[in-house]
């Protein structure tokens, strides 16, 4: 049989459905895909296990899914009759140089990441959520709390390794391979090759004031208007977010500010003067950089496994409509489902240093990026939730120009996600996997 060929070629493990370990091995964050079946889960022990992994795919014509963290939103690392090449077990020291390189493992999480490099007083652009994989989040373009002043994670990318169909191993940066460089800087997990390593830029580390002020709901139209405003003609050292709760109980929003040390309590006086409206609370406290990182992960629960409903659009504009087109939409959650939250972060700053054409994500010169998030815990819900989604996209249509890959759903075409740049990435994709091996769920 093929499985047992493949199982004789590497050091690693092939789990079938038949073993014992299967359901565990197949598991991923998204538990709403837990029913899902790949046709097997390879867990390779080196890179070459992986040259050999792919040389398989290919001569057997087997569909691929990567998993580093294993966090897609439509559970894509666990894809029904894939092949799972789960790569956390293709792992090493996260290395450091004298010029300031972070190197590190595809399946590396944020969490150790950030950890070890703020050892070394220096930090990479990354999200919030601390068992996200470098590989995840770098490929889809990695939006967070440093982006205004170091871009987006995958600004810092420097060089990759790539295992492509068929088991050749690549270096990929701006001068070797150039326009898959390109494709793997936004262009979204899974689509050309197995990426096993990351060589990264870092920034220092330094520490910050974070404030924090609550409005309330009669004010949120205001505060997402001037927020984005103000926030965008300010110093890039400053950034910030909304989160916009949803639900019967839910009002109002909260706004989060990270800026200089010794400079929160007047950016906050300077923004609610923009606003015109005085929050209902302020908490303003300075914070080295891991517990800046630890502040965002959402508590002890972060990394568990669980239920949610998601998405994103990405507004052009952040007029007064378009704000009222948000706070409209979160008001036409359905009230028995409990909560979800609408967050918007800024796509300002250093992002808009590089050009939409220049790497693979395409959403240089729009406003902000919305998360809706909910997690609904039955059948039921989680069809109702699907169902406000929906809405929520109608309601900001015509203020949104797409939405942000790595918040991927479920039979959207690719268009939503690259705007302009898809044609150039069917284009890398078709050089470096013609025969179609790798895919993400994204309906090209």
């Amino acid at each position: 049989m093929k499985w047992a060929r493949l199982k004789s070629a590497i050091s690693g493990h092939v789990v079938l459905p038949s073993d014992p370990t299967y359901a565990a091995a197949k598991t991923v964050f998204n538990s709403r895909y837990d029913k899902s079946a790949p046709a097997a889960v390879v867990i390779p022990e080196s890179e070459d296990d992986v040259r050999r992994v792919m040389e398989f795919a290919m001569t057997d014509g087997v569909h691929v899914a990567p998993r580093s963290g294993g966090h897609s939103y439509i559970g894509a690392s666990a894809a029904e009759g894939a092949m799972v090449v789960d790569l956390r077990r293709v792992a090493g020291d996260i290395t450091y140089d004298s010029d300031g390189v972070a190197t590190v493992f595809a399946a590396t999480g944020l969490n150790p990441l950030q950890r070890t490099l703020a050892g070394h007083g220096r930090l990479i652009p990354s999200g919030s959520c601390p068992t996200v994989g470098v590989a995840g989040l770098t490929l889809g373009g990695g939006i967070g709390a440093v982006a205004r002043s170091a871009g987006l994670t995958c600004d810092a990318l420097l060089s990759a390794s790539v295992v492509l169909p068929g088991g050749d191993l690549v270096t990929v940066s701006p001068d070797d391979h150039a326009e898959l460089f390109w494709a793997l800087r936004g262009g979204g997990g899974g689509n050309f090759g197995v990426t096993t390593s990351f060589s990264f830029r870092t920034y220092p580390a330094i520490d910050r004031d974070v404030v924090t002020m609550r409005f309330p709901d009669s004010a949120v139209v205001d505060v997402i208007v001037h927020w984005s405003q103000w926030l965008a003609s300010s110093d890039r050292a400053t950034w910030g977010l909304i989160n916009i709760p949803i639900g019967p109980a839910a009002a109002g929003c909260t706004v989060v500010l990270a800026t200089p040390v010794g400079t929160g309590a007047s950016r906050g006086a300077e923004l609610v003067a923009a606003i015109g409206s005085s929050p209902s609370s302020t908490d303003t406290r300075t914070r080295n950089r891991l517990d800046f990182v630890h502040y965002f992960e959402g508590g002890d629960g972060a990394s568990r496994p669980r239920p949610f409903v998601a998405g994103s659009d990405i507004i052009g504009e952040l007029t007064s409509g378009a704000a009222q087109a948000i706070v409209a939409a979160t008001k036409s959650w359905p009230a028995q489902e409990g909560g979800a939250t609408a967050v918007i972060e800024s796509l300002t700053g250093a992002i808009r240093d590089v050009a939409p054409d220049e790497t693979a994500f395409p959403w240089r010169r729009a406003s902000a990026c919305i998360q809706w998030y909910s997690e609904p815990s039955t059948p039921e819900a989680i069809e109702s939730a699907t169902a406000w989604l929906a809405s929520a996209h109608q309601a900001v249509d015509a203020h949104s120009v797409g939405g942000y890959v790595n918040y991927v759903e479920p039979g959207t075409p690719a268009k939503r996600y690259f705007g302009h740049n898809l044609t150039r990435l069917a284009s890398v994709r078709s050089e470096y996997d013609p025969h179609g091996l790798m895919g993400s769920g994204l309906a090209y």
